[in-house]
């Protein structure tokens, strides 16, 4: 069975298609607000039916924030298929890739603060251990421009992935288990090509120059509070720690094989608690959890609120690299343009360990969508996604 990390099955490409039903005919007074509240969460709470039937009733949550302010939220469909546990508003998820943005900001944050420089090479930081180190720099990292090969599909990784004859879902992973599947960039600084190695490289950068692991998931948990993804012991919305007393409220991913028919990734392999590989360090390229509330506080604080970054910062995060603009992509630093319509949203996607995650901002108009679901191979997050951002675009202005 092919290793799941691997390979990117959720790529956030632009959702293009004409906006269908438009909200054209206004009544001549114009209904009072819990009305017209009442009347948008029946039309999302159909949509969140209707598109998860679509997909094969997966596991969903999905909400909708407006300058920091909850819109809209809606559950279906279950949690764990066995036994049976539905989602819960407390439900917790993989984001995979999702979370590529939310430790772009952090890193972003960092060049701020002047501890990191985008263009210095990373050598500067980690010395000579990574291949290349001595020309990538963080900006080369952050736009997927490094030219890093897969590391995934190294034969020193992957027996250690799901899939693989090594894997051990309840052994922790280390960076130095990381590190000996390396090679050395292809052309670095030339093309866009997505690359989940680099973002592996960055985290171990970014806790070196912390001064290890523990001060590096302190320093971003302090930072995610900035978002108001607060993260308490009892009820945590964002987390990159893996807690085993977590366990209970996780949902479990499910992937369909063509060889296996739909497995549980929590289970399957033998794992006993929420496996090591689906997030949480060394693994950067999908470094969080959380609920669906909790990934949109933070991409809401970042570009609706605006609060995370400076502004001259947060227009070069969104701007897409000369790389990706020259391949018709409008990626960024982690992030990149989804167009819905005649709305154009800010944002990311992730597929991993049998969960996908999609979430972005619409900029103009401050609101927030963030859908995750627990089934991977069917797109379910994206056309989760892309319904309920065309039903809230044709009952708002």
């Amino acid at each position: 069975m092919p290793t799941t990390r691997a390979r990117r099955l959720l790529a956030l490409v632009s959702l293009t298609g004409l906006l269908t039903g438009l909200f054209t005919a206004a009544p001549a007074t114009a209904a009072p607000a819990s009305r017209q509240a009442t009347d948008l969460t029946q039309l999302l709470n159909t949509a969140l039916a209707e598109s998860s039937a679509k997909v094969g009733n997966p596991g969903v949550q999905a909400v909708i924030l407006r300058n920091g302010q909850l819109v809209w939220s809606g559950n279906s469909g279950k949690a764990v298929d066995d036994p049976p546990t539905p989602v819960t508003d407390n439900t917790l998820f993989g984001y995979a890739s999702f979370g590529k943005l939310l430790l772009a900001t952090y890193t972003l944050n960092q060049v701020e603060a002047g501890k990191l420089a985008l263009d210095t090479p990373i050598s500067a930081y980690i010395g000579h251990d990574v291949p290349g180190s001595g020309v990538i720099t963080i900006r080369m990292l952050l736009t997927h421009t490094a030219g890093y090969p897969d590391v995934y599909a190294s034969p020193e990784l992957a027996p250690l992935m799901p899939g693989g004859d090594q894997y051990q879902p309840d052994v922790p992973y280390t960076w130095e288990m990381i590190a000996r599947g390396l090679r050395a960039p292809v052309d670095p600084g030339k093309e866009y090509r997505y690359s989940n190695t680099g973002f592996l490289i960055l985290t171990h950068v970014l806790s070196v120059r912390a001064g290890g692991d523990q001060k590096l998931t302190d320093a971003i948990n302090a930072f995610n509070t900035r978002a108001g993804s607060v993260v308490p012991e009892d009820g945590r919305v964002l987390t990159m720690e893996r807690k085993q007393q977590d366990y209970s409220r996780f949902a479990h991913g499910y992937e369909t094989f063509r060889d296996l028919g739909t497995i549980d990734m929590f289970t399957y392999f033998g794992g006993t608690g929420i496996p090591t590989d689906m997030f949480g360090l060394p693994w950067g390229d999908g470094l969080f959890a959380g609920t669906a509330l909790g990934g949109a506080q933070f991409i809401d604080a970042l570009y609706a609120r605006k609060r995370l970054l400076q502004p001259a910062t947060l227009q070069a995060m969104i701007t897409p690299s000369p790389q990706s603009a020259a391949d018709n992509e409008t990626y960024g630093m982690a992030t990149e343009r989804i167009e819905v319509g005649d709305r154009v949203w800010q944002g990311h996607s992730g597929g991993y360990g049998g969960f996908n995650t999609l979430g972005g901002t619409d900029m103009t108009r401050g609101v927030t969508l963030m859908v995750v679901a627990n089934h991977l191979g069917t797109s379910a997050a994206a056309t989760i996604w892309k319904r309920l951002a065309r039903t809230y675009a044709s009952a708002t202005s």
